[in-house]
C-alpha cells in the first residue's frame, strides 16, 4: 500500500511540474481554484468543496483531501491538476483541475417486461435523460425495479442493466433487462406457538394479507419482514421484551391451469416471558444534569414494559444532546435484568464530547435555483454548532418552497473530528403554472377564456413573475405581477403589480320610474320597480286595539312614524321583497361599462418561531375608473355611478394583513392551523372616490384523524378540515361611506357556499359576510389528489347592523363531493353540490342544475385562488 501512495504522490509532483520544475507552488497560499471540461456539472456544486481551502498554504496532503472530495462526488472519470501562478511574482497559486466528466444517459430503454408497462418502470427509475451515469446509480436502479415487481408478488423477477457507449458524444443509452417471473398469492397464514396474542390479533397487526375481495394478496418478502417486525414490536410493547419470529414456513402450490402460485406461510413464534419496567438511571452525564435527563422520561416503573415508550424516553434524552451540537456523544441503552422478579431496568450510559460543528453545506441537483435561494431558507450556517432541530427546520423550508418534490439531506464527516458537512439533495420540479380555461354557460354571454401564466421561482432567482389575461364578451383584463420574497437578506417581500380591466357591468340595478330620488336621498332609495312605501312584514293588527287586521306584504295605511316602523316591524316594499327572496325582473336593469387602470406595491415580513411562522403584509394601490353608459336612456340606482359618468375617479386602498400559520405543508395541510386577519382601508385618509373600510377575520384548522398502511406507497387516511371567515364593509374614520356593488360582498357558488349564486340568493350584495366550511379529505394520490366531503354554511347581509337579527334562515346550505387537486401547476377543485336552506325550522331543498332521476344537483368548478 505505501508503495501505491509514493508512486501516487510522485505523479501528483510530476503534473505539477509539468508548468514548472522548481515546485514553486509548494507553501504558497491557494489564491483560486479553476475547473476546465465541466460540461454537465455546475460549478456551483464544487465551490462549497474548495471554498474552505482559499488562503491556505498549498500542500500534498492538502491537495490529496481536496482531490478525495472531489473524486467522492462521483462526477468524473479523471481529474488531472496544473498549478498556476496567482500574480505576477508567484506569491500565490491557483489550483486548476481538468475533468473528464462521466458519461451522461442519452436514452432508457426496458426490455423483456410484459405485465406491467415501461412508463410506470421508467418512474422508478432515478437516472433520467441527462444524468451522469455510474455503477452504483445503475445498481440503484435496478434494484428500485426489482422492489417494484416484488411488490406486485413477482418473486423470482431478475433485473440487469447495462450500457451502450457513444464515447464521441461521451453519453451512454441504458438498457434494463427484466425477466419478471410468475406471480405469487397468498393463501393462508397461519400461526404457531402464540398463546398471548390470538392469530386474529396478529393478522390485523400485518400489511401482508391473504387474497381477498379487497385485497389481491400478493407475496412482498420486504412488507413480511417488515410485518415479523410489527409482530416482535407488539409483544415487546406487551412485556415479552425476548419474542421472536424465529422461523417462517413457506409452502408453494402451483395451479398450472390458470399459471397462478399460491403461496401459505406459517410463522413460528417464541414469545417468552412477560417482564415489567424497573425504571432508567444515567451514567456518565455532566453537560446535563441527572434531574433534567429524568424529565423526560415518561415510563413508570412497576408497569408491564413498554418497548415504544422505552424508546421513546430513550429518543428524547438522545435529541437533548443532539439539538444542542453534541452529536458526537456515544449514548448507550444497557439493560439490567432480575430474573426472579421479572423486571428490567435500563442504564443509560453517556459518553460526552465537544459539540460538533457544520462545516460545509453542499447542495445537490438544484438545476435551476441558485444556491443562495436555498441557503437564506436554514436557520443556520457554515460554522454554527450542528443542531438537529434546526437542520429538520431548514429542510422543511426548503420543501415548503414548492420548487422540490424530494429534499433529503446525508451528513459525513468533515475534514476533521467535531466538523461535519451537511449535503441537501433536491429534485426539482416544474414552477412555471400555466392555467388555460375556456368556461361555457347559458347566459347572453356563454363563453369566456383564461390564460395565467406564472414562474414562481423565476431564472432561479426565486422570485414570481405573473400574467393574467382573461377574454370574455362582457369582461377583457390583463394584469402583470412581480415579487421578491427576500429583501436585505430577511424574509421581507416586496412586490408590484400593474393591470388594465375593461368590463360590461350586468343587472345594474336603475332609479329611472318614479318616484325618482335625488343624490342626497340615497339612504332612503329603493330601486325600480319598487316605490319605497311601507308594508306590513308579518301578519298583525294596526292600531293594536280595536284595529284592523293586516296581511304580511299589506301596504300601511298613510305615512308611519319612526315610532310606527319600530313597533310594526315595517319595511319598504324592497325591503320586504328582499326577505321574501324576490328577485328584481331584468327589464328594469342596466348594463354600463367599467374601464380601471390599477397599479400598486406590495410589501411583507414573516419569521418563524417556535409558535409557527409569525407574518404581517401591506400593500397599496391606485385605481383610476372611467364609468360609460347612456344617460338618455339608463339611470343607475346607485348614485357613485351616477356620480363617475364619463369622468375618471380614483380609487386608493392601503391593505393590511396579520397572521399566524402553523400548518406542517402550505400546500396541503394534514395539521395545524392558520389565523389571518385583515384590515383594508379604501379611500377615507387616503383621499379618492370609494371610501369604507374592509375586514376580514380568518381561522383554518386541520387535523389528521387516522392513518392506517395499507399499500406500500398508499395509506387510507382522513382529514378533516375546519374553515371560518367574517368579512365586513364598514364606514371609514372620516367621509361617509361610499361603495358601488363591486367594492361589496358577495357569494360566489365556487369557494363560498357551493353551489349557490346570486341567482338564488335573496340579496346579490352586501356588507356583511360570514363564510364556513368543513371538509373531510382522502388522499387518492397523496401528492396530485384528494377527495372531499364537504359541508358549507354562510350567509350575506345587506348590512353590518342585520347582523344582531341573525337567524339559522339566513344561512344557505350547502353538501356534496368532489375532487381537489394538490398541485400548483394545476389548482382547480370539482365538486357535486346539493343546496338547501332551513326555513322554520323546515329544510328546503334548491332545485340543481343537473339531474339524476328526480334527484337534482350542481356541479361546480373552482380555478386556484382558493387556498383553504
Amino acid at each position: 500500500m505505501k508503495k501505491y501512495v509514493l508512486i501516487a504522490a510522485a505523479f501528483v509532483i510530476f503534473a505539477f511540474n509539468v508548468y514548472s520544475e522548481d515546485n514553486w507552488y509548494i507553501g504558497k497560499p491557494i489564491k483560486d481554484f479553476k475547473f476546465v471540461g465541466l460540461k454537465t456539472v455546475s460549478p456551483n456544486e464544487l465551490r462549497p468543496i474548495v471554498r474552505p481551502y482559499v488562503g491556505k498554504k498549498f500542500t500534498l496532503d492538502l491537495f490529496w483531501d481536496i482531490q478525495g472530495q472531489l473524486y467522492a462526488l462521483d462526477y468524473f472519470e479523471s481529474i488531472e491538476s496544473n498549478a498556476k501562478p496567482g500574480d505576477s511574482e508567484k506569491n500565490t497559486v491557483i489550483v486548476e483541475f481538468i475533468v473528464k466528466e462521466r458519461p451522461t444517459v442519452s436514452e432508457i430503454e426496458i426490455q423483456g417486461n410484459n405485465k406491467i408497462r415501461s412508463s410506470e418502470i421508467l418512474d422508478k427509475v432515478v437516472l433520467k435523460k441527462g444524468d451522469m451515469i455510474n455503477e452504483t446509480k445503475i445498481k440503484a436502479d435496478e434494484e428500485a425495479i426489482k422492489s417494484m415487481y416484488l411488490e406486485k408478488g413477482f418473486t423470482d423477477v431478475q433485473v440487469s442493466g447495462k450500457t451502450d457507449l457513444d464515447k464521441k458524444k461521451n453519453t451512454a443509452k441504458l438498457i434494463f433487462e427484466i425477466t419478471e417471473g410468475e406471480q405469487t398469492t397468498i393463501k393462508e397464514i397461519n400461526f404457531s406457538g402464540n398463546s398471548f396474542a390470538s392469530a386474529s390479533t396478529l393478522r390485523g397487526l400485518m400489511k401482508t394479507k391473504t387474497r381477498s375481495f379487497f385485497n389481491k394478496g400478493l407475496f412482498q418478502e420486504s412488507k413480511l419482514q417488515t410485518d415479523i417486525q410489527v409482530i416482535e414490536d407488539y409483544y415487546a410493547d406487551h412485556g415479552y421484551i425476548d419474542a421472536k419470529v424465529v422461523k417462517v414456513d413457506r409452502e408453494v402450490k402451483k395451479e398450472e391451469k390458470n399459471k397462478k402460485r399460491f403461496l401459505y406461510l406459517t410463522l413460528y413464534i417464541k414469545e417468552g416471558e412477560q417482564y415489567t419496567y424497573g425504571g432508567m438511571t444515567f451514567k456518565g452525564n455532566r453537560i446535563f444534569s441527572t434531574e433534567k435527563l429524568e424529565h423526560l422520561v415518561r415510563q413508570h416503573p412497576g408497569k408491564i414494559l413498554n418497548k415504544k415508550k422505552l424508546n421513546a424516553d430513550f429518543q428524547r434524552v438522545s435529541d437533548l444532546y443532539y439539538e444542542n451540537g453534541y452529536i458526537e456523544n456515544t449514548i448507550q441503552l444497557n439493560e439490567k435484568r432480575d430474573e426472579k422478579t421479572k423486571t428490567i431496568s435500563y442504564v443509560v450510559s453517556i459518553v460526552e464530547r465537544d459539540r460538533a460543528h457544520i462545516e460545509s453545506i453542499i447542495f445537490k441537483g438544484n438545476k435551476k435555483t441558485k444556491d443562495f435561494v436555498l441557503y437564506r431558507e436554514l436557520p443556520f450556517e457554515i460554522g454554527d454548532i450542528f443542531n438537529k432541530k434546526k437542520i429538520i427546520e431548514g429542510l422543511r423550508n426548503i420543501y415548503n418552497l414548492q420548487y422540490f418534490t424530494n429534499v433529503s439531506p446525508e451528513t459525513p464527516q468533515g475534514s476533521a473530528p467535531g466538523l461535519m458537512d451537511l449535503i441537501i439533495n433536491v429534485e426539482e420540479t416544474s414552477t412555471a403554472d400555466i392555467n388555460m380555461g375556456v368556461t361555457f354557460s347559458g347566459t347572453e354571454y356563454p363563453i369566456s377564456g383564461t390564460v395565467k401564466w406564472s414562474e414562481r421561482n423565476f431564472m432561479g432567482r426565486g422570485q414570481t413573475v405573473g400574467v393574467n389575461l382573461e377574454v370574455s364578451p362582457v369582461k377583457q383584463n390583463l394584469a402583470f405581477n412581480f415579487m421578491e420574497p427576500w429583501m436585505f437578506g430577511y424574509r421581507w417581500l416586496g412586490g408590484i403589480n400593474f393591470s388594465f380591466q375593461h368590463a360590461n357591468m350586468q343587472n345594474v340595478l336603475q332609479d329611472i320610474l318614479p318616484p325618482v330620488y335625488s343624490d342626497a336621498e340615497y339612504l332612503y332609495a329603493v330601486p325600480d320597480p319598487y316605490d319605497g312605501h311601507y308594508v306590513f312584514s308579518e301578519d298583525t293588527t294596526y292600531p293594536d286595539s280595536g284595529g284592523t287586521a293586516y296581511n304580511a306584504g299589506d301596504a300601511f295605511p298613510g305615512v308611519p312614524s319612526p315610532n310606527d316602523i319600530s313597533t310594526y316591524n315595517l319595511k319598504t316594499d324592497y325591503q320586504y321583497a328582499v326577505q321574501k327572496g324576490e328577485q328584481i325582473p331584468s327589464q328594469y336593469k342596466m348594463n354600463y361599462n367599467s374601464y380601471d387602470i390599477s397599479g400598486g406595491v406590495n410589501t411583507g415580513y414573516k419569521y418563524h418561531t417556535f409558535l409557527g411562522w409569525l407574518g404581517t403584509s401591506l400593500g397599496i394601490s391606485s385605481t383610476v375608473r372611467l364609468i360609460n353608459y347612456d344617460p338618455t336612456m339608463y339611470r343607475p340606482f346607485d348614485y357613485n355611478i351616477r356620480t363617475n359618468l364619463d369622468r375618471w375617479s380614483i380609487i386608493n386602498k392601503l391593505d393590511t394583513s396579520f397572521y399566524w400559520d402553523k400548518r406542517d405543508f402550505f400546500l396541503n395541510p394534514t395539521n395545524g392551523f392558520f389565523l389571518n386577519q385583515k384590515v383594508g382601508f379604501t379611500g377615507g385618509f387616503l383621499g379618492g372616490g370609494r371610501h369604507y373600510i374592509r375586514t376580514n377575520s380568518r381561522a383554518d384548522g386541520y387535523l389528521t384523524m387516522f392513518s392506517i398502511p395499507v399499500f406500500e406507497n398508499w395509506d387510507f387516511k382522513m382529514v378533516a378540515a375546519a374553515h371560518t371567515a367574517l368579512s365586513l364593509i364598514l364606514p371609514p374614520f372620516v367621509n361617509d361611506i361610499t361603495t358601488d356593488f363591486t367594492d361589496l360582498l358577495y357569494i360566489d357558488g365556487m369557494n363560498v357556499a357551493r353551489g349557490w349564486t346570486s341567482g338564488y340568493t335573496p340579496v346579490s350584495y352586501g356588507k356583511a359576510l360570514w363564510d364556513n366550511r368543513f371538509e373531510l379529505r382522502m388522499p387518492i394520490a397523496e401528492q396530485f389528489l384528494w377527495g372531499v366531503f364537504f359541508a358549507d354554511a354562510a350567509s350575506l347581509w345587506e348590512e353590518v347592523a342585520d347582523l344582531s337579527t341573525m337567524k339559522i334562515d339566513d344561512f344557505f346550505f350547502s353538501i356534496g363531493a368532489g375532487l381537489r387537486f394538490t398541485i400548483p401547476q394545476f389548482p382547480i377543485r370539482l365538486y357535486f353540490s346539493k343546496g338547501f336552506q332551513i326555513k322554520n325550522g323546515e329544510i328546503n331543498w334548491k332545485p340543481g342544475d343537473l339531474a339524476l332521476g328526480n334527484f337534482t344537483f350542481d356541479f361546480v368548478i373552482s380555478l386556484g385562488g382558493d387556498n383553504f
